[in-house]
This record gives C-alpha cells, structure tokens and sequence, in this order.
C-alpha cells in the first residue's frame, strides 16, 4: 500500500524490484532488495548546500565512485578503493543503490557475482535476495533504459563507527535517456569486512522531503 501525505509524497517497502504506476506517482521498485520509497513531486524549499571550494574533498562521498558505466566490475572495482572512512561507506553506499537501480537490469552473472561481493556475512533485509529478486523481476512495458543520477544526490549519515556507517543515500532517477521528477533513496548499513566496506542491511530512515531539503550533496554524480 503507498501512503500519500498531503504533500503528495509516497513511500513504501518492496520486497521485489518492479516499476509500478500508483495513481499519479511512479514507484520504481528497487528489484533485488533495496528498501527504497519515491516521489513524484519533489516540495519546494530547495536543494541542501552544495560543498564549497574551501571544503576537505576527501571527507565527502562520491557519488560517482563506481565510474559512469555502471557496471559490475565498476561497483566491485570501488568497493576495493573505497576509503575505510564515512565518506568512503557513504560513496560506496550511493554506488550499489545506482547500480541496483540501473535498466535493464544486470544479467544473472553479473548480479550472482556482485551479491556475492557486496554482501556482508548474514546480510538481512530485502537486498539479501539481491540476486534472487533480479532474476524474477519482470520487464518494464516502454521503458528502454534506466538510471540513478547522483549528480545533484543527497545523503545523511544515520549513525557511524570505525566500521559501521549507516546511511541514507539518495538520487534523481533517467528514464530513457531523460530526467525525470522522480527521486530513488534508501538507508544502508555498511561494515568494514574482509578489508572493504559491504552491505549488512537496508531499509527506510527518512522521507523523500527530510533527505533532499537537509542532507549534505555528494563531491560528484553521474
């Protein structure tokens, strides 16, 4: 069931990636398992604070970490690199929720191999069937390609540690090659294991308004 507030805003779990039309609001279903909750009107109010050119670039996330391809040996390539620091699991955080948003979707190898990669050692959530839930989802009538842009993204650190970072990560979604009003976002729980930050868990911390109004901007996006 969506919820609508009187803002016309949207929100909702999905135990399977889909694209379904509610109404006036367009959900689009992370397949695979992230938690993730959409919005067809974005409110007024305006963006967060762009970084400026004074502030420390390393200590804030990529959103392009994982290269404009988008691929699986992008994602796993910035999984290896990405810094054992907040920004690091944020970044890394903004790379698996684009990837997972991509159409059409990874192929049953490429998924097969980035679960096995990304995810932690009793992964919960919806996004521990990642690979289960991509290979059932279905196709998307019209839609000829799919995208996460993070180029104007916003994230929120819920709770950190040396080796846990917990973030609320989101972007603008591109359909056919153009933007959309569409917003895509999640919460992930990021562990360092094996030397490289993975997926323990997803889920919903916040809406739509409270992240895109309050959260901080990524260096970049693509």
């Amino acid at each position: 069931m969506v919820r609508r507030s009187s803002t016309a805003t949207a929100r909702r779990r999905f135990p399977r990636w889909a694209w379904l039309v509610v109404g006036a609001v367009l959900v689009v279903a992370l397949v695979g398992g992230v938690a993730a909750w959409y919005q067809g009107n974005p409110q007024a109010g305006g963006p967060a604070p762009a970084p400026s050119a004074t502030d420390d670039v390393t200590a804030i996330p990529n959103g392009c970490l994982a290269g404009t391809s988008n691929d699986a040996d992008g994602l796993l390539k910035a999984q290896k690199e990405a810094p054992h620091s907040e920004a690091g699991a944020a970044g890394f955080a903004a790379a698996v929720l684009r990837w997972a948003a991509q159409y059409p979707r990874p192929s049953v190898s490429d998924s097969t191999s980035v679960s096995a990669a990304i995810l932690a050692k009793g992964a919960t959530g919806t996004i521990a069937n990642l690979a289960a839930n991509l290979a059932t989802a279905k196709p998307l009538p019209g839609v000829n390609s799919g995208s996460l842009n993070f180029a104007d993204g916003r994230y929120v650190v819920e709770e950190s540690t040396p080796d846990m970072v917990r973030v609320t990560v989101g972007g603008s979604e591109v359909r056919n090659g153009k933007s959309t009003d569409q917003q895509i976002a999640s919460t992930l729980t990021i562990v360092w294991e094996d030397d490289m930050w993975k997926v323990r868990s997803d889920g919903t911390e916040r809406t739509l308004d409270e992240l895109f109004s309050s959260g901080s901007a990524f260096s970049g996006g693509c």
